[in-house]
């Protein structure tokens, strides 16, 4: 798994340095994808080994089927067209902006303020979008959601057997902050991915103390970082279990902290040159109030436990509120590997807690993993056969129960995947357009914008879909000369005075105006 994640790395960076030169062209695009794809299947090799005793156990085989019937579920809503906010405002936006450009650009203004953040796994995007749309898009990171649970597989198998770590990875694949992100082409699944393997190999080196496991841990950590800043509060619960070390803890937090931010630094040092802040936007006062940092409080820290688990925006799984109170029963039980593994989890929701809350459950998605290892390593210290079995009976009920209501979501996938409908009947029954979607959902732009047109658009918050020549209102310069103003949910402008509408659409409440002159 590491030789996957540092390829993927690589080809990643190998398409932002060809966005930084501005040869976002399919030809190059193809060229370095052949050759990435050739050279994996000579270097790669996935060995995962779950045929131990598969034939006398039959909990590992009613495991397996329920996890492939999830993973099936998941594959319905990824081949479907996409749906997601954030993909549809920043994570397939830019890409495609970047391809229409052929090159990286820094976006200025209140809106794509991402461009200028670490978008590692965006790279990837930029290929698929290329080559297959935003359904190649939603299959990459579908595959980064199979590639964490093989991992997971791994690390646990290091410590627990067959069976129960199969239960590790159910607990973690069939949330359903999983089977959602599994679906879309958001970062969250990618940077989980990264995460596992960072803590499986610092866990490596802390039981053998072998300094190239912490190398590769502070590289695993560095990906994450490059694909989403938050991840620098992962970093910062690294360096902390470093300090639990006696003998050479300056020498290993330099290490670990020169490589992380030595593998993630081209992305610092991109957001330095454009806007003189490394971890833009940051402190600018360009995010609003909801991206916060929290103030500790106890009684909060607490409740927002139980919280988390329950209520989260993004469901995440329960069946940990039922695991994790058994700690304190077989505590004597657990492992110095325990130990550790258990205070990595408790510094993580110490991390969550301080972070804004816009993410809801999904920004703790990176650290389920962790979490679903440690019910394995409880479930292993149970000796009582009655409390093993009704733990066990509460892992397939939630699976089911979880695997029923995201079967339930992705259905209505089935009949575009089908071909039953078009796309755009599909886009114009389930885009949310008044959150902020857009869609030609009549193809009057289609066939009445002309390629040498501009459209000044004025109100739309996502725009993946807009499918012909424009500039936004966010970063607009005055002086460039549109022909046309498409405005959302409002009025024109005072500033661009009356005009002649030419177009209504009642659906998704937009109106198309006549203008032929420069922005004001």
């Amino acid at each position: 798994m590491f030789e996957v994640a540092v390829l993927m790395g690589i080809y990643s960076y190998l398409v932002f340095a060809l966005g930084l030169i501005g040869l976002l062209y399919k030809k190059y695009l193809f060229l370095i994808t052949v050759a990435f794809v050739l050279f994996g299947l000579r270097k790669v090799k996935i060995v995962i080994d779950i045929k131990e005793k598969l034939k006398k156990d039959r909990l590992s085989c009613f495991l397996i089927i329920l996890l492939f019937f999830q993973a099936v579920v998941n594959l319905i809503g990824a081949l479907g067209p996409e749906l997601g906010f954030d993909a549809l405002w920043y994570h397939l936006t830019l890409p495609k902006i970047y391809l229409q450009n052929h090159k990286i650009v820094f976006i200025p203004g209140n809106l794509l303020y991402y461009s200028a953040m670490p978008k590692l796994i965006e790279m990837l995007y930029i290929p698929a979008l290329a080559f297959g749309g935003e359904i190649l898009a939603k299959l990459i990171h579908f595959g980064f959601g199979i590639l964490s649970a093989l991992s997971l597989y791994r690390l646990a198998r290091r410590y627990l057997n067959p069976a129960t770590s199969l239960i590790c990875v159910t607990i973690f694949y069939s949330a359903l902050v999983v089977g959602w992100q599994s679906i879309t082409a958001y970062v969250d699944l990618g940077r989980t991915f990264f995460e596992i393997l960072a803590l499986d190999y610092f866990l490596r080196w802390f039981e053998k103390q072998n300094d190239e496991d912490l190398k590769k841990s502070a590289g695993m950590a560095g990906l994450a970082i490059s694909t989403k800043l938050l991840a620098l509060g992962s970093l910062l619960i690294f360096l902390a279990l470093i300090l639990l070390k006696d003998k050479k803890i300056f020498k290993y937090l330099i290490i670990y902290s020169f490589l992380s931010f030595g593998t993630s630094f081209p992305w610092f040092a991109y957001s330095f040159i454009h806007t003189k802040n490394p971890i833009y936007p940051l402190f600018l006062g360009i995010l609003d109030s909801s991206h916060r940092i929290v103030s500790f409080n106890l009684l909060r820290f607490l409740s927002d436990f139980w919280k988390l688990f329950l209520f989260s925006a993004d469901p995440l799984n329960p069946l940990i509120l039922i695991f994790f109170p058994l700690v304190f029963l077989y505590f004597k039980k657990i492992s110095s590997f325990g130990k550790i593994l258990f205070l990595y989890c408790f510094l993580t929701y110490s991390v969550w807690y301080f972070i804004p809350r816009t993410g809801g459950g999904r920004f703790f998605l990176p650290y389920l993993p962790a979490w679903s290892l440690a019910c394995g390593l409880i479930l292993d210290l149970v000796s009582n056969k009655k409390i093993k079995k009704f733990l066990i009976f509460f892992v397939f009920l939630f699976c089911l129960v979880n695997l029923s209501y995201r079967g339930m979501a992705n259905k209505k996938f089935i009949p575009v995947i089908l071909g039953k409908q078009s796309k755009d009947e599909f886009l114009t029954l389930n885009l949310n357009f008044q959150f902020g979607d857009f869609y030609d959902v009549d193809g009057f732009f289609k066939e009445n914008i002309q390629k040498d047109d501009l459209v000044l658009i004025y109100g739309i918050h996502n725009l993946y879909y807009v499918d012909f020549p424009f500039v936004h209102e966010s970063w607009a310069k005055s002086g460039v000369p549109v022909t046309h103003i498409l405005v959302k949910d409002g009025d024109l402008p005072k500033k661009i005075g009356k005009r002649r509408l030419i177009y209504s659409q009642p659906k998704t409440n937009v109106r198309l105006y006549l203008f032929g002159e420069k922005i004001p």
